[in-house]
């Protein structure tokens, strides 16, 4: 049982610091009993405003870091529900950005909404996991737009806007900003290759170009503003120079056939997004390479083996994803509970763990004045924090604390699920 187990990372060693949170393995399960976070993509986002995936972000994260520690770079959050309402796509929330000359609003920090004092730098919404593939590498048909990339690559374009797409450009003394479209994406006619949009494009000589469907990662110039490669490693981006009626708007999905365009070509170098833009600060190799990253659940009733499975897959594929679109250079860390960063092994195969210390310094963004945003006291129960009992053990898994009173996610229904997770292994290896 133990090894199935922790194979699956669903060792359910509960965290439950003030009664609304759960940890379940390495997933942070947030109860919504009266569906208010859900009810957030029940409304229209307007411009100027938080959007509503952005209020739903908020919501999660503050009953999450209300009970966890302020350890995260990112968080990532799912509905249980299937939400019909406008805003219920994936999209990124900002908190703070401590970086320079990337395109961003610079030394940004408004975390207090996020209940985060120091460190989140931002949050993904998922939207309502029932909408999503099962298989995180399965195209990921959300609805609206349809874009394309996989479910994984969803993700890494949501996270990806934390520094991405702002890149402009100077090319005969004038600031060009054809690289990118209006709304921080790849244009559709750069060779892009990444989860940022752009295409996927060959030359076929004499003006004529093949757009092709792709695997997408992070290219160099992604790599560069993320802090990940000295500017250069930056190798030139291909820019076709004209418009025509068949130009792929989005991604062209895995399996789609190609589209030919014509144009002319451009290359665009990183030496020119500088001269623009200035030099990232801080620069590699001084940036951050590791980024913790929390998977939240947002549960409306008891979750379901099935659905803590789902969401797992997500967690795990995403620390396997991400080194490989960053080509080793970016790491995540997705434990629920612990400090610092843990990063692959690289000394006799002991995991090295970034301390603390984040490889981008504030960079002069003074913290919130000491004022945390916490959900509304809850009845702790007989298993408040503090609850020194020892650990009730079932089977070879323990549960901890016993009795927490977690309104919606009770230990007694951790338990149950614990065997309902147990017993679908089972019959998978059976």
């Amino acid at each position: 049982m133990t090894t199935r187990l922790t194979w699956l990372g669903l060792v359910l060693g509960a965290t439950c610091a003030q009664a609304q949170v759960t940890t379940v393995g390495d997933l942070i399960v947030v109860p919504d009993p009266t569906g208010s976070i859900h009810q957030r993509v029940l409304g229209f986002s307007f411009p100027g405003l938080v959007p509503a995936q952005g209020l739903a972000c908020q919501d999660a994260s503050r009953a999450a870091l209300g009970a966890l520690a302020d350890e995260y770079d990112f968080l990532v959050v799912f509905l249980s529900e299937n939400v019909p309402g406008p805003s219920n796509t994936p999209a990124f929330q900002q908190a703070r950005v401590t970086v320079q000359n990337i395109g961003q609003n610079p030394l940004y920090n408004d975390g207090a909404p996020f209940g985060s004092r120091a460190k989140l730098k931002g949050c993904a919404f998922m939207g309502s996991l029932v909408r999503l593939p099962t298989d995180p590498d399965q195209r990921a048909d959300l609805g609206s737009g349809n874009v394309g990339l996989t479910a994984i690559e969803v993700l890494g374009h949501e996270v990806g806007h934390y520094w991405l797409v702002g890149a402009d450009y100077r090319e005969g003394g004038m600031k060009q900003e054809d690289l990118r479209s209006g709304d921080r994406h790849y244009h559709p006619r750069v060779d892009s290759r990444s989860v940022m949009f752009g295409g996927c494009i060959d030359s076929l000589g004499s003006g004529v170009f093949r757009v092709s469907p792709c695997a997408r990662k992070y290219n160099g110039l992604d790599q560069y503003f993320m802090g990940l490669v000295p500017a250069s490693q930056v190798t030139p981006l291909l820019r076709v120079w004209g418009e025509g009626t068949n130009d792929p708007s989005y991604p062209l999905a895995p399996g789609a056939a190609p589209v030919t365009i014509m144009g002319s070509e451009r290359r665009v170098s990183v030496d020119a997004v500088i001269r623009e833009m200035g030099a990232r600060s801080p620069a590699f190799p001084a940036a951050q390479r590791c980024f913790r990253t929390g998977f939240v659940y947002v549960a409306r009733n008891a979750p379901s083996s099935d659905a803590l499975l789902k969401v797992e897959a997500y967690r795990r594929r995403w620390s396997e994803w991400f080194t490989w679109a960053t080509d080793g250079a970016g790491h995540v860390d997705t434990r629920a509970v612990g400090a610092g960063c843990v990063v692959p092994a690289v000394d006799a195969g002991v995991p090295m763990v970034d301390a603390g210390q984040p490889g981008e310094p504030d960079a002069g963004v003074e913290v919130d004045g000491g004022t945390t945003l916490t959900p509304e006291p809850m009845d702790a129960g007989s298993g408040a924090p503090g609850d020194d009992r020892p650990p009730e053990v079932i089977g070879n898994q323990t549960i901890r604390p016993v009795g927490c009173g977690c309104a919606g996610v009770e230990a007694p229904v951790l338990a149950a699920l614990a065997l309902l997770v147990v017993g679908a292994q089972r019959r998978r290896r059976s």
